[in-house]
């Protein structure tokens, strides 16, 4: 049900401990976000678990200050003793100190802004924090406070069935070839980092980002790839013929390709049979993610080598649980070794969200339903208004003709779509009764205005402005994850917010 009232800012969506979003209610709010305006952060008490520290980890933070004796330093609390390891050979600071007690572990840091500030992005691009409830559970587990509901245990056995009701969803020859992992972004991580380990040897170290990719993602590829690599960025998905050519100019130097099908936020659908095709010729693994509009909605095993998917979206629908998966294709060279690669560097999912995980699947193909025919009425909505002056969504005139080959059925149409607006963004935002806020693919409904939220470095520059436009998108569009609410509330919402 969509409220009469605007949820207020800094209020976890849904109401919950572990809720994967937040409030941002209007755009004087996102810019007060980005901008790290005091006011606006003292009332923020949550925010996307792999940008801001939980509660719960702040808590063991303070914790451990006084428990390992190390008064007011930082303290980054990490999602294994092997993702400690890693944070600290990132950071080459010889002054980090390695802390673990009882199975959690983290590194002690200097009060060094910079260094800091490096450790943070480390963690949030490789999904790399400690889960906020195994953070809640050794709270509890040493008197330090009790937090939350008591949540539902999974009457059997949780993995099992997550994996087998996602390995046909993957292409995956059996469930052993899918990788469960604690949040989509550490899934692509270690894909990125076993495709580097088979590939690297054989001379093959750079990447090509194809289309504009979801910034981690980004960020993984140029951050932290080794030294001499030349990544290559093709922002237009639909010239084939500049993939073509720039494989046929360095025909040996690329390890692999990587993609969204479709694309977040402009949902545009590459020609993938012609790429899967380059990818096989030039030795090249395709590593594509679906999930802006879910694998229950589109079937890219015929073409992906591997395929990787935030189970945070869609499949845990009710907004509480960070999970991902990666899954190695029949298709693949050297599929066992790979898989075998991504286990040893991927982080599994803590029990309990892995429970949570599992409880949700059952929902996940009614809530696929109910979001593909929403959309549709939606889509009809926004393109006949005269204040919105393009709806981007899967069957858009381009992508069209792509997404059809590997949409499951006619009505897949998934549940995310953006548009840009003939009105000012903050005129309509402000307005709007709709949740706000980061992710996408749960029960309720969600805005925002997406190249703000991730990308506020380039919407507030004129170069990144200009960067923008020459990939075709508009710094002011909105994102709209399409909910489980009732359409027609939905839509007044819309038509309220654009009146």
């Amino acid at each position: 049900m969509i409220s009469d009232q605007q949820i207020p800012l800094g209020k976890r969506i849904p109401d919950e401990l572990h809720a994967v979003s937040v409030s941002i209610p209007t755009m004087a709010d996102v810019i007060g976000y980005e901008e790290r305006d005091p006011d606006t952060l003292a009332k923020m008490a949550a925010g996307y678990p792999r940008f801001v520290k939980h509660e719960c980890l702040q808590q063991i933070e303070s914790y451990w200050q006084a428990f390992f004796d190390r008064p007011n330093l930082p303290i980054w609390l990490t999602a294994s003793e092997q993702i400690a390891q890693e944070l600290e050979a990132y950071l080459q600071c010889p002054e980090s100190k390695f802390l673990k007690h009882q199975d959690v572990s983290g590194i002690c840091l200097p009060n060094d802004e910079d260094l800091n500030l490096r450790a943070k992005l480390f963690l949030r691009h490789i999904g790399g924090y400690l889960c906020s409830r195994e953070a809640e559970d050794y709270l509890v587990a040493n008197g330090l406070g009790e937090y939350g509901k008591k949540e539902t245990s999974y009457e059997g056995d949780s993995q099992e069935k997550v994996l087998n009701a996602l390995s046909p969803l993957l292409g995956a020859h059996s469930p052993n070839h899918v990788a469960l992992s604690g949040s989509g972004m550490n899934a692509i991580y270690s894909v990125f980092q076993a495709v580097n380990a088979i590939q690297s040897p054989k001379g093959r170290n750079s990447w090509i980002k194809l289309g504009w990719l979801y910034a981690d993602t980004m960020h993984i590829l140029d951050k932290l790839s080794p030294e001499g690599t030349r990544n290559c960025e093709l922002l237009n998905v639909f010239d084939i013929g500049e993939l073509e050519e720039l494989l046929n100019s360095k025909p040996s130097e690329f390890a692999g390709i990587i993609t969204e099908f479709p694309t977040n936020p402009l949902i545009q659908s590459a020609d993938l049979e012609r790429i899967r095709d380059l990818a096989t010729k030039f030795g090249v693994y395709l590593v594509i993610d679906p999930t802006v509009l879910s694998p229950r909605n589109v079937d890219v095993s015929p073409y992906a080598d591997i395929i990787v998917n935030s189970l945070t979206k869609y499949a845990a629908n009710q907004g509480n649980v960070i999970a991902g998966a990666a899954s190695v294709t029949p298709k693949c060279p050297e599929s066992e070794a790979l898989i075998e690669k991504i286990r040893e560097q991927i982080i599994p999912p803590y029990p309990r969200s892995l429970d949570c995980l599992a409880n949700q699947f059952g929902h996940y193909p009614e809530h696929i339903e109910t979001v593909n025919a929403s959309t549709e009425q939606i889509v009809a909505f926004l393109e006949s208004h005269p204040k919105v002056k393009k709806t981007h969504w899967a069957k858009e005139s381009r992508s069209k003709i792509n997404f059809a080959k590997v949409a499951r059925h006619e009505n897949a149409i998934g549940g995310m779509l953006a548009f840009d607006l003939n009105v000012d963004l903050p005129e309509f935002f402000d307005r709007l009764r709709i949740a706000k806020g980061p992710s996408f693919g749960m029960v309720h409904s969600l805005a925002c205005p997406f190249m703000y939220l991730a990308h506020y470095d380039l919407v507030t520059t004129n170069d990144g402005r200009d960067y923008l436009q020459s990939a075709g998108i508009n710094p002011e569009l909105i994102r709209f994850s399409v909910g489980t609410e009732k359409v027609d509330e939905i839509i007044g919402a819309l038509s309220e917010a654009l009146k």
